[in-house]
């Protein structure tokens, strides 16, 4: 019996050896059902539950703890009533740290701060003990390392946040009332295995809870469904272990199918076989093997995820049922074959994201709701795969990934990114029972999953010796099953599959573990494996572009099999200010002065699981349908699903700039892997000369299934349509009107009708444009070039540390963010239709570095020539060009801004309805869409620019008209407050509106955001600029 003296004297929390003490064997989920019907439902576990309010004290180290704190009659009024699962930094005790790379303490592995919090738990319940039978406890995450008590004595100790510790309890509770304590440590030598790129939280933020087995019990089941070589009939290998040996009792297996019904069952076999398991502290136990045949099985896969009930009894020599386990079954096989990774024999693609555990409120406490809300939207924007990045998720999780279809690579709790080098603990033998125990414990606890595909041995850990005896563990005891990692270069011996991360499509890169272009990657020689990105496609902030691009060489190169999004869920932390204002917090926020910013805000939704753009992009770029048309009446439907038909709705509308003349839908039923076409009976004769024509297809869900409603769009595309003979004339011009110039020394005013347009000869710009006495300008149009830097664009920027080679710091050390623009010349040109005024513009930049001899003797880095044209029609035509010096970075926009009066709707023709960008834009069609100003904003976490709308012909707002070819964005807020903000909240709105006008945008970037990744077609460095467009007032 160890005492709390020896107990704090031994510091087990930094000691790699000590990873469990006394705790139970790692085994599959347990409930300890009583009778059959319980475990075939589900219902009635002998779980108890010690989820709720349990006391809790923060002390600032674990030495500073009291002894008496583990006395049953120890006095709790004066301690804090705390949520138990949660996490203590949630609940306004201690603060959050969030970290991507570097450790928040010193490296000094295995040992620990001094200054070490420790949050004591005390928790009071009662149980009624039956002579005979076993209690157990179960947590299933306690981050980071916990000792426990009951009634006063000690039980044992586990680290390893992410996996459950199980005690057994039975000599230490007695009826009535009973006292648990558990003292947790917020570091200990297992944190230096859990560097994950996310917030660092403590205590007991999963389920606790108590549950009863017989003295003789099921302590563990392996179920081994499998698919015959032409996947029809199926068989089911249960292996079951007892908590001991036994000549008198027997174990029988059922099988239900998902109605209930009795599918097949092996009866009464007898334990005393001789098929013993010596489990790893030496303990006998009898393994009991049962086989089951099934005809004609139904499959589990990612549409049809059908799943068997396999019930296992254990029965005494009266055949009396003492207890029953039971788990879900799905007949699936797994297999690298060919160079591809298969499933039922069909080679995926994985549409895949990476998702953290995270909750805005509960930190990494995620409540159900919240995991089937993910899971719903998963399925609906065409995801098919999740990797659990980069630890074991909660038991439920996998449960409902069974239920809902979706693949999981499941992954060891092992990072150790802020190691230099990364491998130096993988490589230490004093580590390797540590790493060992994280492996062990995460198959034996999912392998019965069928979602459950691929394991992984961790992230980002370099690669050593430890991996290599995880990688054959692993492979012993689940052959079944492919494993990967990305260490130590993502193709080594410790890997079945290549799993780079942030690899490009086409561009090598270097390094002491090289990127090569996922092309070419799986042409090296003697390389056969398929390959799957672990991690691509970085989305933060305001980025994704170029993202279907991946997925032109997925479905080009079939042994590049796809890959996991980086990642799901911006990680911000819901917080107000003082003025009562709500905003998501990040790294920094919370005094962390060890922290690294925003960059935990990389997700395809936000904390509260609202839809990023970037969403919609990669819906429609892993969508399950190819949508082809022959530009006449003809449409071709491809699906890419592999397993099942599914009934479809599709819809198609023609529309005339942007507008819908017709529409139709034609119920179709697509059998998997197969092409179906449509004949539309579209009108040609009806285009009209001078209008654009483009056609929608949809394809609806024509029934509700288990994950979306009826008319769910699953697929959508859209074509431009040529007009075959034109039956309209011209549209007639606007009344022409007497044209007025008035010219002085200081402005030139020129007058149509009701309007009147001053142009300020100092300056060059123009300042007005009334009609009938209102302003139409609220600042003067002016030439814009740069943007409030997105994520991508500052790369590894830090405040006092910028990143030479990112743009930001490019743009700067050019100095496009301070440029000083004189008008160098001004002239108007008087006629009988139109006047015409021309003004050449010259900037100089405020560079930090002369980018050109011409520049440091000159300071000339730009020059724009504006050509206004204003006919008798009211038109303000506006063309101009462009002339940046050759030496300047891709400049980010090309274009120019002015405020107008505060107004609200803004109508436009083309690209929408959501925010898209040059290099993300398949998403968004082209038509007629309206909005309020505000619901054009983008309120990333991080501001930066945002609510570019592309490929625009026709946009209304406040009293204007803007026609022509352009990228527009309109917004309250000015480019500098964007810049300047760091958080949603110091965003303060201007009486105006901001409108930016883009002739050109740069791309956005997305492959990673650390470094420049905007592809060259999307970069703006051509030595010539020209766009034009047309201003008229809106009547």
């Amino acid at each position: 019996m160890r005492t709390f003296q020896d107990i704090i004297a031994s510091r087990d929390w930094q000691n790699p050896s000590a990873v469990r003490m006394h705790t139970l064997p790692a085994h599959v989920p347990l409930h300890s059902y009583r009778h059959v019907e319980d475990a075939r439902q589900g219902t009635t576990s002998r779980r108890h539950y010690l989820n709720g309010q349990w006391a809790f004290k923060l002390y600032p180290t674990p030495e500073m703890v009291e002894a008496s704190i583990i006395d049953p009659a120890e006095d709790l009024s004066a301690w804090k009533q705390i949520d138990v699962p949660g996490n203590w930094q949630m609940q306004g005790v201690d603060h959050p740290i969030y970290t991507n790379v570097k450790y928040p303490f010193p490296d000094r592995a295995p040992e620990v701060p001094e200054q070490n919090p420790t949050g004591c738990y005390a928790c009071d319940f009662s149980v009624a003990p039956v002579a005979g039978e076993q209690t157990r406890i179960l947590f299933e995450g306690v981050n980071s390392a916990f000792h426990l008590w009951c009634n006063g004595q000690w039980v044992g100790y586990a680290q390893d946040s992410r996996l459950p510790a199980e005690f057994d309890l039975t000599a230490y509770i007695h009826t009535g009332h009973n006292r648990l304590v558990v003292m947790v440590m917020r570091w200990s030598d297992g944190s230096y295995l859990e560097d994950q790129d996310m917030w660092w939280l403590s205590g007991i933020f999963r389920d606790v809870y108590l549950y009863h087995k017989p003295a003789i019990a099921i302590n563990d089941v392996f179920l081994r469904p499998e698919l015959d070589a032409l996947y029809q009939d199926g068989s089911l290998h249960v292996t079951t272990k007892l908590s001991q040996q036994t000549t008198t009792h027997h174990v029988e297996v059922r099988l239900f199918d998902a109605t209930g019904q009795p599918v097949a069952m092996q009866g009464e076999t007898c334990c005393a076989t001789n098929h013993n398991a010596v489990d790893e502290k030496g303990g006998w136990a009898d393994q009991v093997e049962h086989h089951l045949t099934i005809s004609r099985p139904r499959h589990w896969n990612e549409q049809t995820p059908y799943l068997y009930r396999c019930v296992v009894m254990l029965l005494d020599a009266q055949a009396q049922v003492i207890e029953c386990e039971a788990f879900a079954v799905g007949f699936r096989t797994v297999a690298i074959e060919d160079g591809l990774l298969k499933v039922n024999g069909k080679a995926l693609l994985i549409r895949g994201v990476n998702r953290h555990e995270h909750h805005p409120e509960t930190g990494h406490y995620v409540d159900e709701a919240t995991m089937i809300k993910d899971i719903l939207l998963m399925k609906q924007h065409n995801f098919n795969a999740v990797r659990t990045s980069h630890y074991p998720n909660h038991p439920r999780w996998y449960e409902l990934c069974d239920q809902y279809g979706l693949y999981v690579v499941d992954e060891a709790n092992i990072e150790t990114h802020g190691q230099f080098p990364m491998c130096r603990l993988s490589e230490d033998p004093q580590w390797n029972h540590a790493y060992m125990q994280r492996m062990i414990g995460l198959v034996e606890r999912d392998k019965n999953h069928p979602s459950v595909i691929i394991w992984s041995l961790g992230n980002e850990s370099g690669i050593g010796l430890n991996h290599h005896a995880m990688y054959q563990w692993t492979k012993q005891r689940d052959p079944s099953r492919p494993i990967q990692y990305e260490g130590g270069g993502a193709d080594t011996v410790a890997t079945d599959i290549i799993c780079p991360m942030y690899a490009r499509v086409d561009q090598h890169q270097g390094g002491v573990n090289p990127k090569y272009a996922i092309k070419d990657w799986i042409g090296r020689p003697g390389e056969q494996r398929p390959l799957i990105l672990c991690e691509y496609a970085h989305a933060m902030g305001n980025s994704l572009g170029s993202f279907a691009k991946y997925w032109q060489a997925f479905r080009q190169y079939p042994r590049l099999q796809g890959g996991f999004i980086w990642d799901w869920v911006d990680q911000g932390l819901s917080q107000w200010d003082e003025h009562g204002q709500h905003y998501w917090a990040y790294g920094g926020d919370f005094g962390d002065e060890i922290n690294d910013r925003q960059f935990c805000i990389n997700g395809l939704i936000w904390p509260d699981r609202t839809v990023h753009p970037a969403l919609l992009e990669a819906k429609r770029a892993q969508q399950f349908y190819d949508i082809g048309f022959d530009g006449q009446h003809q449409l071709t439907l491809t699906s890419e699903h592999l397993f099942a038909e599914e009934a479809l709705i599709c819809c198609w509308t023609v529309l005339e700039d942007g507008v819908a003349i017709s529409t139709g839908e034609h119920a179709v039923i697509m059998a998997p892997e197969s092409a179906r076409t449509i004949e539309l009976p579209l009108d040609h004769g009806l285009y009209q000369s001078g209008k654009t024509y483009h056609l929608n297809v949809d394809l609806l869900l024509a029934e509700a299934t288990f994950w979306a409603p009826a008319r769910h769009s699953v697929a959508q595309s859209q074509f431009e349509l040529k007009a075959v003979y034109s039956r309209s004339d011209a549209e007639p011009a606007t009344p022409s009107a007497e044209i007025r110039v008035s010219e002085s020394d200081e402005q030139v005013i020129v007058a149509v009708a009701d309007q009147q347009w001053t142009f300020h000869r100092g300056s060059g710009y123009l300042t007005h444009w009334e009609q009938q006495g209102e302003q139409r300008l609220a600042a003067p149009l002016k030439d814009h070039f740069y943007r409030a830097p997105l994520d991508n664009d500052i790369g590894t920027s830090e405040v006092d540390r910028p990143d030479p080679n990112s743009w930001m710091a490019r743009w700067k050390q050019a100095g496009l963010d301070r440029l000083t623009g004189r008008c160098v010349a001004m002239s108007v040109e008087t006629g009988e239709h139109a006047v015409t005024i021309k003004t050449q513009f010259d900037y100089t930049a405020v560079a930090e570095t002369a980018i050109t001899e011409q520049a440091a003797t000159t300071g000339q880095v730009l020059r724009t020539q504006w050509c206004y044209t204003i006919n008798q029609h009211g038109e303000l035509h506006i063309e101009v060009d462009v002339y940046p010096c050759a030496a300047l970075p891709s400049l980010p926009r090309v274009g120019f801004s002015c405020a107008l009066p505060l107004t609200e709707r803004v109508t436009w023709f083309g690209r929408g309805p959501h925010e898209n960008y040059p290099d993300r834009c398949l998403s968004a069609r082209i038509g007629c869409y309206d909005a309020t100003v505000s619901e054009m904003h983008t309120p990333y976490i991080f501001p930066t620019d945002n609510g570019l709308r592309c490929d625009t012909r026709k946009l209304s707002l406040g009293g204007i008209s803007v026609q022509g070819e352009f990228h527009f964005s309109v917004s309250r807020y000015s480019q500098a407050m964007l810049e300047t903000a760091r958080h949603t909240h110091e965003l303060v709105a201007d009486e105006v509106v901001y409108l930016h006008v883009d002739g050109f945008h740069m791309g956005i970037g997305g492959d990673d955001s650390w470094t420049p990744s905007v592809h060259p077609e999307f970069l703006l460095d051509a030595p010539h600029y020209h766009y034009q467009v047309v201003l008229t007032a809106a009547r």
